[in-house]
């Protein structure tokens, strides 16, 4: 599959490449029937939560993740031009879910989350998993870490270039299998889970580069099998070796291999039968609005959850939070991106 086939231009300053577009539909799905199999009180989806789809989709968006970085660099001269396109790739649509969240509270649509100043400002920060308050929108865990990756990122290529994204990914690995050690000697559990987010995003990267001819055949099927060891073991020690309330070990290891073949299969060429157009097309429509349909449709979910229940809750779930998601990308994500690029584009101007 050559350049042309898999990419197409998007609007200004930006190149969409179909198959990841395409699995950014699958992740979004996969996290969505999580949601609404746990909310929707059917007792017959149980099959469907042992797979955890949830734990698939968002290993699957953070491969994704790393393998598209690499491509927000180029064109970009320094540092805070990065910084500043990342934040408003992010923060518009954030900001927005968490004004509609607020909103619909204090009209009555949601139950008033009774929150003080402080946890909505942790929240709108997205820092309540580390000072310890309540989560009012509950899919915001992973941004952090999607601000960590950028970080990550960022400082090995804006410091030491294409040197700095090769020690990283010969660092990470080392660094895992210290924690790993680590946690087995002091019986200490980590999470290891969202550790693996950022190496999962790692690999991403390593893809990227053997896609672009940075490294060959060989150093990626090993970064690539050391990883997919390397998470098997440390899914071991966080739920096998110890134990967690919620997650199983099967809910850790079984979407974590999954999702890694599915992206490596893939990027890697080595097709399946190629789906109905009808299904294609409606992936890339998914991918697309991806992210508005990840951080929108707990609050659809909320919304209909008193007036339906069952195959009624499914059906009306999916049935708003599409069209919801749609105006969001429309009218906020797009104009959001968009502002941050013409944020770079006036910098750039003030320093000619």
């Amino acid at each position: 599959m050559n350049a042309q086939e898999r990419s197409q231009p998007a609007g200004r300053g930006e190149v969409r490449i179909d198959i990841v577009d395409v699995l950014r539909g699958i992740a979004a799905s996969a996290v969505v029937v999580q949601h609404v199999a746990e909310s929707s009180g059917l007792p017959g989806l149980w099959y469907l939560l042992e797979l955890a789809p949830g734990v698939f989709g968002v290993v699957l968006f953070f491969l994704i993740s790393g393998f598209v970085i690499p491509l927000s660099v180029r064109g970009v001269s320094d540092w805070r031009a990065y910084a500043l396109r990342r934040v408003f790739r992010i923060y518009p649509l954030t900001l927005f879910a968490f004004a509609l969240l607020a909103a619909l509270m204090l009209l009555g649509a949601l139950p008033p989350a009774d929150a003080p100043w402080y946890v909505w400002l942790a929240n709108l920060l997205l820092l309540q998993d580390f000072v310890r308050v309540p989560a009012l929108l509950g899919v915001t865990w992973t941004l952090p870490i999607e601000f960590a990756w950028y970080t990550l990122f960022g400082l090995s290529f804006f410091l030491l270039g294409r040197r700095g994204l090769r020690l990283l990914s010969l660092a990470y690995p080392i660094g895992m299998v210290g924690l790993i050690a680590l946690s087995l000697l002091l019986e200490i559990r980590l999470p290891f889970g969202r550790i693996g987010m950022l190496y999962a995003a790692l690999i991403g990267m390593q893809c990227f580069r053997f896609a672009g001819g940075e490294i060959g055949r060989r150093e990626i099927l090993v970064s690539c099998g050391v990883f997919v060891g390397l998470m098997m073991v440390a899914n071991w020690v966080a739920f096998g070796h110890f134990s967690h309330p919620n997650i199983k070990l099967h809910h850790a290891l079984m979407p974590w291999a999954l999702a890694s073949l599915l992206f490596f299969v893939a990027l890697f060429r080595i097709k399946l039968a190629s789906p109905p157009s009808w299904i294609g097309q409606g992936l890339l429509f998914l991918g697309r609005i991806s992210f508005s349909v990840y951080l929108l449709h707990p609050i659809v979910m909320g919304l209909v959850h008193p007036f339906a229940e069952g195959l009624a809750f499914i059906v009306a779930v999916c049935g708003l939070t599409l069209p919801l998601a749609w105006l969001s990308f429309t009218y906020i994500e797009k104009p959001g991106i968009e502002m941050g690029r013409a944020l770079v584009r006036r910098r750039r101007t003030v320093a000619a």
